[in-house]
């Protein structure tokens, strides 16, 4: 229980100040309606001076407006039950609403005449109203940017986000993050609101960096060897020998000194020098060549992670972010390591939104694969809005078609409610589509509408045809209608936490008002048992048999380049491209939405049943919430499954060096038995599943198992009486 009435965390001469200031009243003004100097209240505005309760009440009855009396009855509220908001919390009434109702569920319980089902009600909703004002409670989120490479979402990021340099007349020109045709972003973006300008990076680990070098190496190596026989053999049709990305191929270069270099020859043509090529040449093994370019790039003095723009900057503050991001997203700031993430900070709030602290995320461009972890987890947050950015002509593009289906398989919740369809249409493709008839539509806006039609007719077989859908050219539309869009999307998710706890506020009411009803209380009793009964019909969970490792076997197949694949195997598994570990968790995942989405299915039809039956029409906000809660807690079933199996597999497959052994071998030997690197790397992986790691699959299936009991264990404890023996 919190304290009562306590303003020890409370800002008081902050909200004051702001009371004031919103009321257009100066201090000066103020100080001659009160009994308190120009000089003592701002010290109370500062914080220097704590005022008395008498002080802060008089100050409010003097400025006198609605937003004055508001802070005095803030002021007064007793918060017992939750933590108390801050005045200016989006969500305060409705909190102030559940800390209410949690009090009246505390006088309740004293009640020694409510008995029975009543009291696990009342448990019950005590435990979703302190679940959903903890979502409320907590303004930030984030707005995780979703699209491949070359599509425009950098760009659109910057617009929306104001990250211009407004002295530049062309966009391409304007934009802070660097942009280009593809294929430029290093790692992933975060833009966020901080005291002042500047950047943070969070470093990419030394052994990943010394991995990336040595893939590097070792193809400078083979590069500069033209008598010796190519070991990448297998790549040089489908035109990737390196692996890993081209991105990061420049920021090494540009780390240790050896960026191409372009000249005239003396016939005038423009020539390339590679001097790292010319490097390799020196060396008789790539493990020598990796070892003197990370020498060159001198990691160990590379130990800043951030910079605020300087006060006595000749450059404008857009103008130095925008060189100093350049410079870490090339490699070529050589205080600064190779990041892993870049963080931009602006001292404003990002989207202009105030009562919610908003992060942007601009997320490394899809090129090979969609299925990576560093996309997926952003639709499984209850706290991320993913804009899925796709070409207006293509939209939504397979890639992001891929993540939504994959976020059905594996019992995401609340697809539509979390996601936006953004097209990046470019000048007039909003203008030159047509109807079936082939007639054109007049103007841009009719495009988009007759193209939001066609999306919504692409998404309808997969059940999502109510997810947002937005346009925005940033060469042309004004930001603020597509960015405040964005923020009311967030806003709606909030509405459905806060219309959760109205409806819960209702149920207590009802409870309250029937709590000595007998024949209500039989009703409840009813329908408890029917539920009752299927729960020990259903307290074991059969193991299956399911191959987790299927989305693993389908991913290797699935992937474009072999070297993609050698690389994952390189770094045992642990690939952003091909994460052996990400896809086995997938698969885990999908085999507990199987099992226990089957039961808690079966769970579903029989309350839906009871619901029905009007004869328990009482108890029908009751059920919903039982199945509202039973559903969230399979929400975090499905997740702690996809978390254990990931490390359970990481344990196990990592340190199976053998494996990793033949696999790194299988390299360079061409086609053996008619199949490449690829598709030999792929039967190896399913035979060593088939055939080993049995007590790895064992732990997934009884993570599986505990986490149904689980389920189990909260059903018996709404719907048992505390007293009752349960079935071992």
């Amino acid at each position: 229980m919190m304290k009562k009435n306590d303003w020890s965390d409370v800002p008081v001469g902050s909200y004051l100040a702001e009371v004031r200031n919103d009321a257009g009243v100066t201090q000066s003004a103020l100080s001659s309606q009160v009994t308190l100097s120009t000089a003592t209240l701002s010290r109370i505005e500062s914080g220097e001076k704590v005022a008395t309760k008498e002080e802060v009440t008089s100050i409010l009855k003097a400025i006198g407006t609605s937003k004055a009396d508001g802070l005095e009855t803030f002021l007064t509220q007793e918060w017992d039950q939750i933590k108390r908001p801050s005045f200016d919390h989006p969500d305060r009434t409705t909190l102030w609403e559940a800390n209410s109702t949690l009090r009246e569920l505390a006088g309740l319980r004293d009640d020694p005449e409510v008995k029975g089902v009543f009291i696990r009600q009342m448990d019950l909703y005590d435990q979703e109203i302190r679940r959903l004002c903890n979502y409320l409670f907590s303004c930030d989120h984030n707005v995780a940017f979703i699209g491949g490479i070359g599509v425009g979402k950098s760009t659109a990021i910057c617009k929306l986000a104001n990250l211009l340099m407004t002295a530049e007349e062309k966009l391409d020109r304007q934009i802070v993050l660097e942009t280009g045709a593809g294929g430029i972003t290093l790692c992933e973006v975060h833009v966020t609101q901080g005291p002042n300008y500047g950047i943070r990076i969070e470093p990419r680990a030394e052994d990943s960096i010394r991995k990336d070098v040595e893939d590097f190496a070792e193809y400078l190596f083979k590069l500069a060897q033209p008598n010796v026989e190519s070991t990448i053999k297998d790549e040089e049709e489908s035109g990737d020998p390196l692996g890993i990305s081209k991105e990061v191929v420049r920021a090494i270069r540009n780390m240790s000194g050896l960026t191409e270099k372009r000249k005239k020859d003396e016939n005038g043509r423009r020539v390339r020098i590679d001097p790292a090529k010319s490097l390799a040449q020196q060396f008789d093994n790539a493990q020598e060549l990796a070892i003197q370019i990370l020498t060159r790039m001198d990691l160990l003095r590379r130990n800043l992670r951030g910079a605020w723009y300087p006060s006595n900057s000749p450059y404008p503050p857009t103008q130095w972010l925008q060189e100093l991001f350049s410079e870490l997203n090339n490699g070529r700031n050589s205080e600064f390591s190779l990041p892993k993430k870049i963080e931009v900070i602006v001292p404003y709030p990002v989207f202009d939104s105030r009562n919610l602290p908003l992060r942007l995320i601009d997320t490394k461009g899809i090129d090979q694969t969609a299925k990576r972890q560093d996309l997926e987890c952003h639709l499984d947050d209850p706290r991320t809005l993913v804009v899925m950015c796709s070409r207006f002509n293509d939209a939504p593009e397979v890639p992001l078609q891929n993540l939504l289906d994959r976020a059905k398989e594996t019992g995401v919740k609340d697809i539509a409610l979390k996601t936006i369809i953004l097209g990046l249409p470019r000048s007039e493709e909003a203008l030159a589509v047509k109807y079936d008839d082939g007639m054109r539509v007049e103007d841009g806006t009719e495009g988009c509408e007759l193209k939001a039609d066609q999306i919504r007719l692409r998404l309808s077989p997969k059940g999502l045809d109510d997810i947002g859908i937005e346009f925005f050219n940033a060469g042309e539309d004004q930001a603020e209608p597509i960015r405040d869009r964005i923020v009311k999307k967030i806003v709606k998710q909030r509405q459905s936490y806060s219309s959760q706890l109205n409806e819960l506020s209702q149920m207590v009411e009802n409870l309250i008002k029937n709590r000595k009803d007998e024949e209500v209380q039989l009703v409840f009793d009813e329908v408890s048992k029917h539920l009752i009964s299927w729960v020990d019909n259903n307290r074991d969970m059969e193991l299956s048999d399911d191959e987790v490792q299927r989305p693993l076997v389908s991913a290797i197949d699935g992937t474009r380049y072999a070297s993609t694949v050698r690389a994952a195997v390189r770094r045992y598994g642990d690939w952003c491209n091909l994460d052996y570990y990400h896809h086995l968790a997938f698969g885990v995942r999908k085999l507990a939405v199987s099992q226990i989405g089957g039961k808690f299915n079966d769970f579903r039809v029989i309350v839906e049943n009871l619901l029905g039956n009007d004869e328990y029409m009482i108890a029908k906000e009751f059920l919903k919430r039982i199945l509202l809660k039973v559903e969230d807690a399979i929400d975090q079933s499905y997740k702690h499954v996809q978390t254990a199996g990931r490390e359970i597999f990481k344990q196990t497959l990592e340190s199976d060096f053998e494996f990793w052994r033949d696999c790194e071998q299988r390299w360079g030997q061409g086609k053996i038995d008619g199949m490449g690197y690829r598709d030999s790397i792929k039967n190896k992986t399913d035979d060593r599943f088939q055939s080993n790691y049995e007590d790895a699959h064992r732990l997934v299936q009884n993570q599986i198992k505990d986490e149904w009991e689980e389920i189990v264990t909260l059903l018996d404890g709404i719907l048992q009486e505390p007293d009752d023996t349960k079935p071992v």
